[in-house]
């Protein structure tokens, strides 16, 4: 089964289970998330947890989801506290036995790489054991972490982000993408390599935060890439304005924007909880 071209959406509210995502209750979040995409639709980035698997639940179906995998942190972290196998495990106790499937069958089709230890085996593996973690929602587009877009990109691991984007269309039935704080090297060397995933998100701004290797560098391979790009970092951690962060960042080719529930503006966030006199705080 192929996918179907898929037009990135213009905005996304990223969910990454820190900040205002990790502060505010579930409903408040989704709310402000609501409010956001209130005058241009458009959708949430994800990082998988059980924090933004409560969001999800409480925004209107059908909401495009787009989810970033896996989360090599949480995952390095699970892994040394719990090892592999407890880690998978707690990924997966609460899932469907279709998710078990799935995992299985990917661990399958890849085993002779994953014995070799070669990233395009364990890639997949980690992708299909993190998506898990979403939920029972399909994801409408799922994008490589960082981490290891970054890595596989300084290795020169041309075969493994051509197996990715393939793996992710064909088997996860979803549309590919890549996550990057590298996007001036980063999308040449995709052309160069004839590799053409559906999206990549990567910081843009007016100061030139995290854009690397230099504004000019990444603002010039925007121009002549064919890939659609989401620009990250709109607000430069918080130094600009975020409309004007925006208005940037699409005057300069990005096809999309992705913002977190910490830039949105004050306008648009609930009401803050009001304090109880006795003391007790709120849940």
């Amino acid at each position: 089964m192929t996918v179907a071209p898929w037009r990135p959406v213009s905005r996304l509210v990223a969910l990454d289970g820190s900040g205002a995502a990790q502060q505010l209750e579930p409903r408040a979040a989704a709310r402000l998330v609501t409010a956001a995409l209130a005058d241009e639709p458009g959708g949430v980035l994800v990082r998988p947890s059980p924090r933004v698997q409560a969001i999800l639940s409480e925004l209107p179906p059908g909401l495009p989801v787009v989810g970033v995998l896996p989360d090599i942190p949480q995952l390095v972290r699970d892994v040394a506290d719990e090892g592999t196998a407890r880690a998978a495990f707690r990924r997966l106790r609460r899932r469907s036995l279709v998710a078990w499937l799935r995992l299985a069958l990917t661990g399958l089709r890849h085993l002779p790489a994953v014995a070799r230890h070669d990233f395009r085996g364990i890639v997949p593996v980690l992708i299909e054991l993190e998506r898990a973690r979403l939920g029972a929602a399909p994801p409408h587009a799922v994008a490589l972490a960082a981490p290891l877009t970054d890595l596989l990109l300084a290795a020169g691991h041309v075969g493994c982000l051509t197996h990715v984007v393939r793996f992710l269309r064909k088997r996860v039935r979803t549309q590919a993408g890549f996550e990057t704080l590298n996007l001036g090297h980063l999308l040449p060397r995709l052309a160069a390599w004839g590799v053409s995933p559906d999206f990549v998100i990567g910081p843009l701004n007016p100061r030139g935060f995290r854009m690397k290797p230099s504004a000019r560098a990444v603002l010039e391979a925007i121009h002549r890439s064919p890939t659609p790009v989401l620009a990250s970092e709109v607000s430069a951690g918080g130094t600009v304005a975020l409309a004007s962060g925006v208005a940037h960042a699409r005057a300069h080719g990005a096809a999309g924007v992705v913002l977190t529930l910490d830039e949105i503006p004050a306008e648009a966030s609930p009401a803050p909880r009001a304090s109880r006199s006795d003391g007790v705080r709120g849940q």
